[in-house]
């Protein structure tokens, strides 16, 4: 597939001075790259260290619960 089944646009890059729809099959560089960067390592590099850890999960253990509204997580 060289378009998008719901828009209709291309995934690759067109040069400026190609206006054929089929460029996209000689030049395959992407339009848009997506990264995928594996989240579950970088969670345990941040835990690894008791410090670090301790000021990770303040919001949940640190925070006094007094029912006023200093942080948007304390909105309903």
């Amino acid at each position: 597939m060289h378009k998008c089944p719901t828009c209709g646009v291309s995934w690759y890059k067109v040069q400026d001075n190609e206006f054929d729809d089929d460029a996209s099959k000689k030049n395959s560089r992407p339009a848009k790259v997506c990264w995928y960067l594996p989240i579950i390592p970088r969670f345990k590099r941040f835990f690894a260290n008791g410090h670090d850890a301790k000021n990770l999960t303040w919001n949940v253990d640190g925070r006094k619960s007094d029912g006023l509204l200093q942080l948007p997580t304390d909105s309903p």
